[in-house]
Parts: structure tokens; sequence; C-alpha cells
């Protein structure tokens, strides 16, 4: 019997001869089946023992429990060095190269153990692979030593592969005996051949970590080649993805914590697709389960909770494994990295503490490139997961977004802020298709119970909001809404809060990498076309019925407003990243948008997209109010054809200079599908298409300049610079200043506010030429806007102008306010202020009831400028009178201005009186909703209410009314939010109290507060904007008249030819 290695080499020699035969031999070798099998069932069962183990706190001291925790160890040690004579002879047959009787008894030992946990089947198992590989490596191996050493330097002098050649042939792809493998530089020969090979030896090959390298080095080589004759194939064959994923990466797993193999196996991940690498990632994680892998997996849990626990904002020091937490998550990631993250992404999604998720993002700081893209994967398959009774995305409990999704969202944004270079494909691919789960719901299922699936839409917010850089706030000042008609940089700086800042270079790779994989993916369309389905579903009729019972308001509003906001961002951040033409690229045709939106919304999406108003050529405007509407294109002019589109051959010459065929062309398309969506009788009713495409085109930023905002940021920045400086020059004293942290950070804070210093000055400079030249177009088109003065027009204006856009945004609100200051600055033919406020006042009051919680505010901010133009008006009567000196705004009738006659101006009382009658009718229509049973309609009218308080109510009747109201739902409100905010709502009402106008004698004052206050009470029943699309307001006219709201214009009319007061 044979008992040293080299007696066994003898013997396989002569079986792989045919001169011995190997199943008469094999039965007299030791030891039998039954005893292996009995052995390997043993050490299995100490693998269970140590696996139940390792998460289990033992509480018990000793000796005993150490010498049990190494039993299984001394278990796998013992099979490891076993040297019984079966074993032996299998690796000897493996060294001689007889593969196919190492195949036959490889298969028979693994029915009853694994015979690659034995060092000497398992070395055989390697050797025989760096054989194989060597002529692949050979070429890019560079000679590190003078004696260039191989592979094959480290099993020379024990293996004799070259048994199973054939004689006088060579050994890098010659002939082979049959049964026999052989080494070769073709791909298609060689890698079924480390497959068979890999199936013996499965994932153990982590002992051998000059041979792991090398089997990732040959896929790399080989990705390289075939990149080489095939660009762009970025994809491995599916026959390899199986070694990738059941072999390499369990072998990585096994492998003590090493960033070089996390760096090689990164060099060939890079080189496969998103997907692939995903599906890698996914059968990877299925591998935890195996042999060994198990307890790598549950070990690396372990240490990871350990680290995790000590994880600290602003960590001292002196406390070295919370300062260095960094390291010791980013060394447990370069092996096993699904199993670190997970623990982390549980700890996210629990909420324990929601200012823990920067410290966890930071914690990721030296994580590997493989890393990164491990956690993309992670946070794709966590936004994948579906709905469950133990993981809802909507709290049913308040109507709002779960936490573990909010806590999810933020940690995606600020992680992927922190790794712009992480691929986003995989998570953008899956937000976007989950946003409208809820419209695809399978047919039987039922719809009574809202999943919230969609509000995935939180996942992209976050990413716009921390990648993007579009901070959002959800109050904003009156500072803070004005600098919203600044650049970004002055909005950014608006709203940013004191703390550490990001340089520019960071913030920019983030919105460029998240810009790339928005448009490289083409989703900015399906985005926006998956927003507007889901918002037509939530106003739709099946939506109402399904939903329409109790708390069904509260939860149309928190979807339509989330989706509303998802919206504007998303928007908003396209137009600040991206230059006009290429964002005029991303855009569908126009008929497409207006089709998917409604005006207000489809104007907000492509006016980033049109050519600037201001640098409009002289004569495209005229050109194209002057070209016949049949003149307009039949079809939809893309965006890119417009620029290209050429002139037709007839075109007469022109002694002016003529205007570029793209504004014209893009105008007259734009015209031709408003058209399409407005009533006939428009342009009739006195109103030209310029006016109205004029409106729509024009932004906050054209139309008015916050120098105050920027003068004050400016000097703010110039205060800040000057104390970093001072503290710098103070540092400078010490005399190891420049080794100190805090030193070079003052250095590059004092680098970012000189570079913000002057980008905000140039802001500046660009901001107020393009409102400079928005004002000289829009002075000399002015006269081409009300074309016939009257009602009908002024009704035009508000109804298919200020009233759709008013609600969409703060930004919109105040552009409607300003716009309105602007035709009066301007002195606008044919505008006439008091019956502009007399419409407004009656047909935009009549959504106060039915609106969100986010357009109550708005509409709060728009009361609040609009009425306080009227308060500087009516506070001095010099001031007023200079105002209105030969301005036709302050006309009291409407002229024609082809015909001379006396013009009526409206008078100081009449402004007075006004305000009066204008204030009456909105607060007729607030204290419906004050009284109201339903908790929505309150709070709507009191956030409404915190907005305007400064300008409305001022009327004191109307102030002291709205102040009872108010006090009565503080006193006798069930509800506690309620009741808290009308406890501040009162305070701020009292505290206007000095500032009221139109007092009344002291002893009236109770009697006038009491008839204000009987105004309109019958009505005080909910309004359910689910079960109705129309609501109906009590008429504001007179009742002595007993004329209604619809005949309002006529009602005017009539007042004014006979000298009557304004309404």
């Amino acid at each position: 019997r044979p008992s040293s290695p080299s007696q066994f080499l003898a013997v396989a020699s002569l079986i792989s001869a045919d001169l011995v035969s190997l199943d008469v031999l094999w039965s007299y070798l030791e030891p039998g089946d039954a005893a292996l099998q009995s052995s390997y069932a043993d050490l299995t069962a100490k693998y269970e023992d140590e696996i139940s183990k390792i998460s289990k706190i033992d509480l018990s001291a000793g000796s005993n429990v150490v010498r049990e925790r190494d039993t299984f160890m001394h278990a796998l040690q013992a099979f490891n060095q076993a040297r019984h004579q079966k074993i032996m002879l299998v690796a000897a047959l493996i060294s001689v190269n007889c593969w196919s009787l190492a195949q036959k008894t490889l298969c028979h030992l693994q029915t009853l153990c694994k015979p690659c946990l034995n060092d000497c089947i398992r070395t055989a198992l390697c050797d025989l692979l760096k054989w194989l590989i060597e002529p692949v490596l050979q070429p890019s191996r560079k000679a590190s030593s003078p004696q260039n050493l191989g592979l094959e330097s480290t099993f020379t002098c024990i293996r004799r592969f070259t048994l199973g050649l054939r004689e006088g042939t060579a050994a890098d792809g010659g002939g082979a005996r049959e049964g026999s493998l052989y080494p070769t530089t073709d791909f298609d020969l060689l890698f079924p051949q480390i497959r068979q090979v890999l199936e013996h030896l499965e994932y153990f090959l982590h002992t051998d970590l000059h041979l792991l390298m090398s089997l990732w080095k040959v896929l790399l080589v080989y990705m390289r080649q075939r990149d080489k004759s095939a660009p762009g194939d970025a994809k491995l064959d599916d026959a390899l993805v199986p070694v990738v994923y059941r072999h390499l990466l369990p072998a990585v797993s096994l492998v003590p914590h090493n960033p070089q193999l996390s760096d090689m196996v990164w060099q060939v991940m890079s080189q496969l697709s998103v997907f692939q690498r995903f599906l890698i990632y996914s059968c990877w994680e299925t591998t935890y389960d195996n042999f060994l892998v198990k307890i790598a997996y549950e070990r690396t849990k372990v240490a990871a909770k350990q680290i995790l626990k000590r994880v600290v904002a602003n960590a001292e020091r002196r406390d070295l494994m919370a300062h260095q937490s960094n390291f010791h998550f980013c060394k447990l990631c370069h092996s096993n990295p699904i199993p670190a993250i997970e623990v982390m992404l549980r700890d996210v999604e629990i909420g324990f503490n929601v200012n823990m998720i920067p410290p966890y993002v930071e914690c990721t700081n030296r994580c590997s490139e493989m890393t990164a893209d491990v956690m993309g994967y992670m946070l794709a398959r966590n936004c994948a997961r579906p709905a469950s009774s133990t993981r809802s995305f909507l709290s049913q409990e308040d109507a709002t977004p779960s936490g573990w999704l909010v806590n999810l969202g933020e940690f995606v944004g600020r992680f992927f802020k922190k790794h712009p270079q992480t691929d986003l494909v995989g998570l953008l691919t899956i937000v976007t298709k989950r946003v409208n789960s809820e419209l695809d719901s399978a047919p039987g299922v039922s719809k009574n119970e809202y999943k919230g699936e969609s509000l995935i839409r939180v996942v992209l917010e976050n990413l716009i909001e921390f990648m993007g850089g579009f901070q959002t706030v959800s109050h904003m000042n009156e500072e803070q809404l004005h600098c919203l008609a600044g650049g970004p940089r002055l909005r950014g700086e608006s709203i940013s809060i004191a703390g550490k800042k990001d340089d520019a270079s960071r913030k920019d790779r983030a919105k460029i990498a998240l810009l790339t994989a928005l448009v490289d993916l083409k989703l900015v369309p399906i985005l926006w076309y998956s927003l507007s389905q889901q918002r037509h579903h939530f106003l739709s009729e099946e939506f109402s019925e399904a939903h329409g019972g109790s708390g069904g308001l509260k939860l149309l509003g928190l979807l339509f407003d989330g989706n509303h906001e998802c919206f504007l961002k998303l928007t908003e951040f396209l137009a600040q990243a991206c230059a006009r033409e290429k964002y005029s690229q991303l855009m569908p045709p126009f008929q497409e948008m207006f089709t998917m939106f409604e005006p207000a919304l489809a104007f907000l999406a492509i006016r980033h997209g049109l050519m600037p108003y201001g640098r409009l050529p002289v004569g495209a405007q005229a050109a194209v109010a002057a070209a016949p509407q049949s003149a307009a294109p039949a079809s939809v002019v893309p965006q890119g054809e417009a620029a290209a589109a050429p002139k037709s051959a007839g075109d007469a010459p022109s002694a002016e200079p003529a205007a570029p065929a793209a504004p014209v062309v893009e105008l007259g398309e734009l015209q031709r599908v408003v058209r399409l969506y407005l009533p006939t009788s428009f342009e009739a009713g006195g109103l030209s298409m310029q006016f109205y495409t004029t409106f729509w085109r024009l932004s906050l930023q054209d139309i008015f300049m916050p120098t105050e905002g920027y003068e004050k940021t400016i000097a703010q920045i110039a205060t800040n610079l000057k104390l970093v400086e001072v503290q710098k020059k103070n540092m400078e004293r010490d005399r190891d200043h420049t080794q100190s942290r805090e030193y070079k950070a003052l250095k590059k804070e004092v680098s970012r506010l000189q570079e913000l210093h002057s980008k905000l000055k140039e802001e500046q400079l660009v901001q107020r030429l393009n409102h400079q030249n928005v004002l000289n177009r829009l002075a000399q088109e002015k006269d081409n806007w009300f074309l016939k003065p009257n009602p009908n027009a002024t009704h035009a204006f508000v109804q298919e102008m200020l009233c759709p856009r008013v609600l969409t945004s703060y930004s919109d609100a105040l552009f409607c306010c300003k716009f309105v200051r602007l035709l009066i600055q301007l002195k606008t033919p044919g505008f006439q202020l008091l019956d502009f406020y007399n419409s407004w006042t009656i047909m935009l009051t009549q959504c106060i009831r039915c609106c969100s919680q986010r357009e109550a505010q708005i509409f709060g901010v728009f009361l609040r400028e609009m009425m306080s133009y009227v308060l500087h008006l009516r506070r001095d009567e010099k001031v007023y009178n200079e105002e209105m000196k030969d301005n036709p705004a302050f006309h009291r009738n409407y002229y024609d201005a082809s015909v001379a006659v006396q013009i009526d101006w409206a008078q100081f009382g009449d402004i007075k009186k006004g305000h009066s009658k204008w204030e009456g009718r909105i607060y007729r229509i607030l204290r419906q909703g004050l009284d109201s049973e339903d908790w929505m309609e309150k709070r709507n009218m009191m956030l409404l209410l915190s907005q305007s308080f400064e300008a409305f109510p001022v009327v004191e009747k109307y102030a002291r009314a709205t102040l009872h109201s108010v006090e009565g739902l503080k006193d006798k409100e069930e509800m506690s939010d309620i009741k808290t905010l009308a406890a501040s709502l009162a305070v701020k009402l009292k505290v206007r109290k000095e500032h009221w106008v139109d007092r009344q004698p002291a002893p009236d004052h109770a009697r006038h507060a009491d008839d204000a206050a009987g105004h309109s009470r019958g009505s005080g029943r909910s309004k359910n904007a689910l079960s109705s699309g129309t609501h109906s307001v009590k008429s504001d006219a007179p009742k002595a008249d007993g004329n209604s709201s619809s005949n309002a214009p006529k009602d005017r009319e009539r007042d004014r030819a006979s000298g009557a007061p304004v309404e």
C-alpha cells in the first residue's frame, strides 16, 4: 500500500497508462465510504452548532466556552489535514492530469462529503487551474524579477500535468490525451475546462489568493479582448456568469479583507452593464447560505452591528473606534459588502434616530467603488420590494409617507451625493417603473385601500434635492420668497442653513451625474408622462369613488400636493442643470405636453426650452402675429427640427435684417397649439394672442429683480469672509499651523466664500441685464395686448391667465402679483385696475374652499402681495395721486384710445371703498371655511391666513370678525393641530390690530363686528372635492339689487355709467 505522495504519483501514472485498474485498487483503499460519510456528518453538525452560536451572546465565562467555540474549527482542520489513501490517490490522479478518472472519483466522493475541503485535493485542483491559465497571463505579466516567475513555479516539483499531453506536443494548446486537460490561449476552449475544474473545487479557492487573483485577471483579459473586437458589448457570456457568482465571488467572501482583491473584482465588474452586475449581485446574495460562507455572512453582520453602534456625528479623535468607524466599516465591505450594507439599511429604515442618517453616510466615505456599486444594488432592491402588511408605503394613521420610506429616500439622496460616480441607472429605472404601479393594479384587486407604492417618488425627490442641489423648505419667509426671483445661487443661499458647506466641484459632479443618468436613459419624458397620469388618476371619478369616505380628502391633498411638488422639483432641476438647447431636446412636442398637462404646468415645463424673451429678435413677435393662422404647420414641429427649418424659396428679400427662422417657427407652433385649448372667443373678447403667450413664457426672474436680496446676501458673505480670515490669521501664529486640520478647513472655507462672492456678483449682473432687456421689450409691445379694452378682456385675463397660474407654485403666485404691478408701471393701455380687482376677488375666491394645503399657503402669499399694494395706495392720498398721474390703469371706465372723450379717473376714496368691498368678498368665503365641519377646510383657511395676515384682513370689521372665529376654534376645537394653529394665528392677528383701517367709532365696534360675523353664517357644511367638481359660492352682490355674480361685468358697466361707487 503506498503511503508517500511520490508513491501515489507513481500509482496514478500507472492507472493513467491503463496498467493498473482503478476500480480494483479502489476497493482496497481506506477508509471506507461509511467512515467518510460519518466524518463529514459530524463536521456538518458542528458547523450548524457554530452558526447558531455566532449571533448569540453567552453571559457565562470560562475556558469551556472557548473550547466549545473552537470545536468546529478543530474538526475542520482535522478533515483538511486528513491523509486518507483514497484522498491521496484522487490528488495524484489530478496531479498527472488523468482528468477523466479523477473526475469519476471526485463525483463519487461528493456523494459522501466535500472532497475539496481536504488540502490535498484542493491544492491539486488549484495547481491544475494555474497550469491551464498560465498561457493567457504570460503575455501580460510584467518582468517583476529576473526569473520572471509564473504560476507554474508554485507547483513544478510536485505536479506532472504534462503527462496528460501526447508526446511531442507543446503545452500551450497542443493535442492532449483523451480525458486530459490542456492549457490554451483560445478562450472558447479554455473556459469549458475551467468550469469543469471549478465544479469540483467549488468556491474553496480562497486559500490560494494567487490563483483567485489570476482567475479575475483572466476574465479581465477576456473582457478587454472582446471589447476590442466588439466595442460597446458590455456583457459577459451567459456561461461565465455562473462562474462569477457561484465560484469567484463566494471565494472573495471567504478571503480576509483585501482591498487589492476588491479593486481587481471591480475592474472586471465595471466592464459589465448595470443590469448584468445587479443580476450577479442578486445571485451572489443567494450563495450566503452555503457551507462556510454562512459563517462569514453572520460574522460580518455581527461586526457591522458593533461598528455602527459606535457611529456618532462629530466623533472625538480620542475615541478611535467612533472616529475611524468609516475605515472599519469599509474594511468589512471589501470581502462581504452585502451583509454589512444590509445591517446599515435595516437601521436606516427602522429610523430609531433620523439624525443618524448623515453619520451613516459619512461612514461610507472610504468605501471602494465595488462597495458603492453594491450599495446601489441594495438600494434599488429595497425600492423594488412590494408593499406588505409590515412594510406599507403609506401610513394609514395620518395619511403620510411611511417613516421607513422617508428615511430611505434621505439616505439615497445623501449617499449618491457623497458618491456621484456610482451608477444610478438601476435605481432610476426601478423608481420610474414604480411611479405608476398603482395605475396598473391587477384585475380583481380591491382598490378601496390605497397602497401608496407610487410614493416611491420620494426617492427621486431626494435625489434631486441632494444631488441636484435643489434645496427646498416647507415654509419660506417674505425675504426668501422674493429671492426666488434671483438666480440659482441666490435661491440656494437664501434657504441654506449654517454648517458644513460642500465645495462647488463636488456639487457639480453630483448634479452632472444625475442629469446624465436621466438623459441617457431618456427618463425625462417618461417621468413627466407618469406624473401627469398620476395627477389625472387622483382627480378621476374612479379614485373619488374608491376613497371618498372618511379621510379621503386628506389623502387626496397629500397625493396631489406630493405629485405636484415632484413635478416642480424635476422641472426646476432640469432647467438649472442643462442649457436651453439641451433642455429643448429633452422636451416632447408642444402638443404632447399640452395633452399631458393643463396649460399652467405645460407652460412651466416648456418655458426653459423657449428662446429667452429678452433675447427674442425684434421681428419675431411681429412676424408671428402678422402671419395667418393657416400658416402654422399642420404637424407638430420638434424643437430640434425647428432650429433647422429652412426658409421657403419664395421669400422676398427685405431691406431690414430678417428674423431667424427658428424663433418664428417656434412661436408659431406654440400659438397654434395654444389655440386648440383656448376658447374660440378669446381674441374676439379683446386680448391678443401675443399678450397670452407673453404672460405664460415669462418667469418671475424676468420681471422682478431682487436687488435687496442680492445686496444683503453679498454683504453677509463679505462679513463671513472677514471673520474667517481673522480666524485664519490667528491660527497662523501657531508654529505647526500648516499641519492643523482646522487651518486647512479654514483655507478651504476662504476659497469657497471668495468664489461664491464673485459668482454671486456675476449672477446679479446677468439677472439685471436680462431684467432690463425684458422691460424694454415689454414697453415696446404693451400697446398690442389689450386690443379692445372692455370688462370681457379683464375677465378673460383673470380666468384664462391669472387663475390657472396663481396656484402652481410660490414663484408663479409672486409672478402674477409682480406682473399686475408691471402692467401698472408700464401704463398699459386697456388695463383697468379697479375692474381687475373686482374680477379676481370674485373668481379666485371660488377656489379657496376646494384647494389643498399647499395651494392654500400659496394663495395666502398671493393675497398678501395683492392686498399690500392696495394698502400702499390708500395709505397716503399724495402717493396715490403721484401713481395715478397719466396712468390709464387708474381710469374709472374703459375708453377707446381712438375716440377723444373726457376721462374719468378713479379717486382716492374709490380705492378705499373698493378695498373694503374686496375684503368683504374674501372674508365671506373665508368664514364659510372656518365654520366648516371638515378638518381640512378649517386647516386650509388658517394656513391661508397665516400667510396673508399682514395685509389681509386689515379692515377693522372683517379683521375683528376673523379674530373672533379663530379664537372660537382655539377654545372649542377638539383636534390638537387645529387648536395649536388657531392659537398661533390668533396671536398674529392681535399683533396687527394697530394696523387695522376703516376704524369705526368706539360705541359701534361691537355692533359692526356682530354684523360682519353674521354674514354667510348659514353655509358651514364641508365641501368634499372628491365627490364634486364644482363648488357653489354665495353671491357677494348687494342684496337690494338681486343680481348674481355672473352679471358682475354688466353691473360694473352700469355703475360706472351712472357714477355709482366702484365695487
